[in-house]
């Protein structure tokens, strides 16, 4: 099997960012506000990777993702590492289409803890 390896560092004009993986454990467990907390780092590190820039200089509200500088080969990519470090399926299209990365927080919120079977998350067995 052929994997990609996933940096958990990246450099900016600042110097390394460290990027640290959610708990999953608990993102099943925590209420809707901690997920969404918890994703909001985690999505600002993501999206600073691919940007080049420090988590906290990442635009969350205010614009679509393709004003960030999300486009169809970046949006790939970071398709690609939420679904394997999450577990989840991300749609692309809606990914590119977000409004803003809350909006993709949002969703990815939905996807877990104890209601996440209402936001088309799989039912644990």
């Amino acid at each position: 099997m052929n994997t990609l390896h996933m940096s958990q560092t990246y450099e900016t004009d600042t110097g390394l960012v460290h990027m640290t993986r959610p708990d999953m454990a608990l993102l099943h467990t925590a209420g809707l506000r901690e997920r969404t907390r918890i994703l909001e780092q985690y999505v600002r590190e993501e999206l600073g990777r691919i940007l080049g820039i420090e988590p906290h200089m990442v635009d969350t509200t205010g614009r679509p993702m393709g004003c960030l500088g999300i486009g169809s080969i970046s949006g790939i990519e970071l398709q690609y590492r939420m679904e394997n470090t999450l577990g989840v399926d991300v749609n692309l299209q809606r990914l590119l289409l977000a409004n803003s990365a809350q909006e993709l927080i949002d969703c990815l919120a939905g996807q877990f803890g104890p209601d996440a079977h209402l936001h088309g998350a799989p039912v644990p067995a």
